[in-house]
């Protein structure tokens, strides 16, 4: 994806990749630069219409139905599925926000030493909404794993493909539990995890996190994933 697109054409553009699989994504960003008049802008996108979009119909596209146009339009147009349009708020008392390392905002499937994108959840027990989406850009002025880690404050665990020691030390240093994610790579499927264990007895690592009262029976290892 080119690194100067405004963040909404890039969210935008994202989407529109996950909604049409079939087209390449350097087709798809080849074919949309085709049919605008004038740069990849989202007051550009604002203006298309179907009969724009489908003035040089790619081959892979040839056979989407209405409805699917309708949406590829849309989303263009900035109606971006809920898993790519945060809605921010402040961290509510006893609430948990958890981070995630993704390149798609679908599944846990970034290493955090090279991972530019973290999908940060809010969740109450019951119900989670994505509050950010922060990207990584490297720092002169500081350590590439401290750099990240520093990007994730706020957050009370990580969930990433993998992690290396020092640099889950320093994800530590910041309040921050890593989890390596080994089964289950799916964002939602993890979340709807987590509403369960903190609807239940708490872990006590995850009891001090919210400022709860746990069992401390109850034993949780870091790496086993949830």
């Amino acid at each position: 994806m080119h690194p100067h697109l405004e963040s909404q054409v890039y969210w935008r553009l994202i989407a529109l990749a996950q909604e049409v699989p079939e087209l390449p994504q350097t087709s798809l960003f080849d074919w949309l630069a085709d049919v605008l008049d004038g740069p990849l802008t989202s007051a550009q996108l604002a203006k298309l219409s179907l009969a724009v979009l489908q003035r040089k119909l790619p081959a892979e596209l040839a056979s989407l139905s209405a409805e699917r146009w309708q949406t590829l339009l849309q989303i263009l147009q900035g109606a971006l599925p809920a898993h790519l349009d945060p809605k921010p708020q402040p961290a509510a008392p006893g609430s948990l926000r958890a981070a995630f390392a993704s390149s798609d905002g679908l599944s846990v499937n970034g290493h955090f030493g090279n991972c530019t994108l973290f999908f940060i959840y809010q969740l109450d027990g019951q119900s989670q909404t994505l509050v950010d989406i922060r990207r990584y850009q490297q720092q002169e002025s500081m350590e590439a794993n401290e750099a990240r880690a520093s990007l994730l404050d706020g957050c009370h665990l990580l969930f990433c493909e993998a992690i290396g020691g020092p640099a889950a030390a320093r994800v530590i240093r910041h309040g921050i539990h890593p989890i390596k994610v080994k089964q289950d790579r799916d964002i939602q499927s993890q979340l709807s995890q987590l509403n369960v264990l903190m609807s239940g007895t708490l872990p006590p690592w995850l009891a001090k996190v919210l400022g709860r009262k746990s069992d401390l029976s109850v034993r949780y290892a870091e790496d086993d994933g949830l």
